[in-house]
């Protein structure tokens, strides 16, 4: 009998597709090719699934299924593992962690769907080509298979982009001319460019240096312009200029425009160290203020420009309408605002309230893995120009989001 992996993309969906074959091999009386034929292998799972933790798994691994994803304890993901690897366990339903953190490999591989939910993007993306790649990698046991079978349930639409996956090399193409000016900042803030020139030259080190000398055409390259300037050297500085234009706008560098040398401010050191974008800068320049209300500070957090791909979709409302009425802090903003719901998810994180929907559940983690460094370089910025009041309240909501827990409840709290 061969062992199969099932790869899905999200916690609940490994229980409910497991239950669903378990119930279905049940149903047709056909669970025995699931099940090692010895008693053995099925007496070791009987025990062992008395002993783990998850319900869901302590009711799966009798029937010769299990579930594994980064959401359980650390022994139950350890015994699924071990009880795999020793071909206890025929059906393993887990999540894309599996392939790239553990070395499980199976005869056969199903990856179910190819669509995962992106909170940046704010929408639902296909899979990458490397993910799909680490996950059929799985198939095929060396010392056991001559050759593995890899499964993949996709949409019709997208037959041919997977298909070409296999029959054609696709170029990586750069990206970098988007966080340009958010690098070079970097740069700037580290010391190790500090005029136009050697900026020119950093950047002649970069990957997208190497593809705008082999496909001009896709960088705003004129065809014309490479047989007088073989090393683009004209287009990236232009380049540097236009990013160094940007950072000056922003008050996070002084660019004197004369000699082409760069000086660093108080807002490029703090948006280097907390890896905060220029847009975001832009708007902790406007709206921050040397006394606000933690209904402003929530706000002004919210309209940051890392939390610009969160939307609010309309079978999310009837639940952030339910939020709204729980969180201490009023949203001054109505709920179909992308800000509002930015704003209502942080204070249900600091306020520990159960959500519901998985896409909102997603959206949560994406803001709450930000909030951290986002309102550290808030009360950075506040503390560099000397404003005691809104200090004092940043750093508090620095706290507060560190321990999930308001100001005003009591510290055991954080023990729950």
């Amino acid at each position: 009998k061969n062992q199969v992996l099932v790869f899905v993309h999200s916690r609940k969906e490994t229980v409910t597709t497991s239950r669903f074959l378990r119930d279905t091999a049940l149903e047709n009386e056909e669970l025995n090719k699931f099940l090692a034929d010895d008693s053995g292998h099925r007496a070791v799972l009987q025990t062992e699934a008395e002993s783990v933790k998850n319900e869901a798994l302590q009711d799966l691994l009798p029937y010769g299924f299990a579930i594994h994803h980064a959401g359980m304890k650390r022994e139950d993901r350890e015994l699924v593992e071990e009880l795999f690897a020793d071909r206890h366990i025929q059906v393993l339903v887990c999540t894309a962690t599996l392939a790239w953190g553990v070395n499980l490999p199976a005869h056969t591989v199903i990856i179910k769907g190819t669509q995962i939910y992106s909170p940046e993007a704010g929408t639902w993306v296909e899979l990458s080509p490397l993910d799909i790649m680490q996950m059929m990698g799985r198939a095929g046991r060396p010392q056991f298979d001559k050759f593995g079978e890899g499964i993949l349930i996709t949409s019709h639409s997208e037959l041919h982009y997977y298909l070409s996956l296999l029959n054609e090399q696709l170029p990586i193409e750069s990206q970098y001319i988007k966080k340009l000016a958010d690098n070079m900042n970097a740069e700037i803030s580290m010391g190790t460019v500090q005029n136009v020139e050697e900026a020119v030259q950093w950047l002649g080190y970069t990957y997208l240096y190497v593809r705008m000398l082999r496909s001009p055409h896709l960088y705003g390259v004129d065809p014309s312009s490479i047989e007088s300037d073989s090393t683009l050297e004209q287009r990236r500085v232009d380049l540097i200029h236009s990013a160094a234009t940007t950072l000056e706008k922003h008050n996070m560098i002084k660019y004197n425009r004369q000699t082409g040398s760069f000086q660093i401010t108080d807002l490029g050191i703090v948006s280097s160290h907390y890896y905060i974008t220029h847009q975001s800068m832009a708007v902790f320049n406007e709206y921050l203020k040397p006394h606000m209300s933690d209904i402003e500070l929530f706000r002004v957090f919210s309209l940051s420009s890392e939390f610009q791909y969160i939307t609010v979709r309309s079978e999310e409302k009837l639940e952030l309408a339910r939020l709204l009425d729980k969180v201490p802090i009023p949203v001054k903003e109505g709920i179909d605002e992308p800000s509002a719901k930015v704003n209502v998810l942080l204070q249900a994180y600091i306020s520990r309230l159960p959500l519901e929907g998985y896409a909102l559940m997603a959206d949560m983690v994406y803001i709450t893995q930000s909030a951290g460094r986002v309102m550290r370089a808030m009360f950075e910025i506040v503390l560099k120009r000397g404003w005691a009041a809104a200090a004092v309240k940043t750093l508090n909501l620095c706290n507060m989001i560190s321990h999930r827990m308001w100001a005003a409840q009591s510290p055991l709290r954080q023990f729950k």
